[in-house]
């Protein structure tokens, strides 16, 4: 698998402190699809050894809005309106991989499907969901007004 990690300086990959908090990186495969990468460190185990919810949940919602805001150039920013996720198998070491598409962008909600797979791009997934998003497109500038000359 030939992957590259996106430069973080780069402004539609720009991210926070809880990114780095949490780990993750953001690549782009053979076909530029973009991904997240996290490597389970012993921080991210419940008391039981497994991978917590919320690791998973945060990289379903980080995917998500990484790709929706890559689909459009047009999209200046998303926001989280809902996210529902399905927990498929227990994890406790490894490589996740989220990845995520774009269902259907509107006026202002759109829709995206995300699943995240251990230990490569086409791994066995432990985790998927389908989450709705506000979004804030600006106006485009080419429309001409409708007006008579």
């Amino acid at each position: 698998m030939n992957n590259t990690l996106l430069v973080p300086a780069v402004s539609a990959y720009a991210h926070g402190p809880f990114q780095d908090m949490v780990g993750y990186q953001l690549g782009t495969d053979e076909q530029g699809r973009i991904y997240a990468k996290l490597p389970i460190r012993p921080d991210h185990l419940n008391l039981h050894g497994v991978l917590h919810g919320g690791v998973l949940l945060t990289l379903l919602d980080a995917i998500g809005g990484r790709v929706l805001k890559a689909a459009d150039n047009r999209i200046q920013s998303v926001v989280t309106i809902s996210l529902s996720a399905d927990f498929i198998r227990p994890v406790g070491s490894g490589t996740l991989y989220a990845t995520g598409k774009v269902d259907k962008v509107g006026k202002t909600i759109a829709y995206v499907s995300v699943k995240i797979t251990l230990d490569d791009l086409a791994g066995e997934v432990v985790a998927r969901g389908h989450s709705s998003w506000r979004v804030f497109i600006q106006k485009s500038l080419t429309k001409l007004p409708n007006t008579a000359i």
